[in-house]
Formats: C-alpha cells, structure tokens, sequence
C-alpha cells in the first residue's frame, strides 16, 4: 500500500510588478480557457461510457472521486405564475427608485476576458 503524501498547497508564479502580474494572469486565463475545450469532448466520453453502463454515476480511480450530476433544476412556470413574477419585478424596481430597497453587494471578484479577436465564448 502506497503512503499517503501531503496535500501540495497551490503557489502563485512569481511575477515581476503589475505587468508581470497581468501576464501570468493571462496567460493562465488562456491556458484554462483551453483545458476546458479539450476537457468538454472527454466529459463527453465518460457521460456516454455511463450510458452504456460501462461506469457508475459514482466512482473513484487513482484516488480521484467521480460524481456525475444531473445537472441543475429549473422551471417553466406557466402564464399566470410569470405575470405576477413581472409584477413583482416592477415592484421591485419601483422599491429601488424610490429608495425603499437596501442596497447589498456580494463579495468582491475579477471578471478576466480574452481579447476580443478570439473565438471564445464568455
């Protein structure tokens, strides 16, 4: 039985003042962007290799833990549930012109996107 080693704790490159940084941001923007186009046609694979009953929705291999999802829930509400959904939507911006709705923000993040010219969706 192989011993278990210890979790390697991520590092960030080392980068050299605000262009450096912004480098290997990119560039590590661009690397993931293209680990997840060659990632999509593999999930793929392994969804059909569950459909024909070769895996489990459930499973681990070299002690990594697979877990197909079925993706996440949603409706369709019909005309009468989506009428007074608009109605409430007009309250609610009605609330925010009036100034009786509090003002929130979530925590803050990055929005980091490729230059225009690439055909890649965002």
């Amino acid at each position: 039985m192989a011993a278990a080693s210890a979790p390697v704790e991520p590092t960030a490159p080392a980068v050299d003042g605000i262009d450096g940084l912004l480098d290997a941001l990119t560039a590590i923007k661009a690397q993931q962007k293209e680990l997840e186009q060659q990632l999509e046609p593999l999930l793929e694979a392994l969804s059909a290799a569950m459909a024909s009953g070769q895996l489990d929705p459930s499973f681990s291999h070299n002690d990594w833990a697979f877990s197909h999802s079925l993706g996440r829930l949603s409706y369709e509400f019909p005309a009468a549930v989506q009428q007074i959904e608009q109605q409430l939507k007009s309250a609610k911006e009605s609330a925010i012109q009036q100034g009786s709705a509090t003002e929130k923000r979530g925590k803050p993040f990055w929005t980091i996107r490729p230059p225009k010219a690439q055909d890649q969706p965002f």
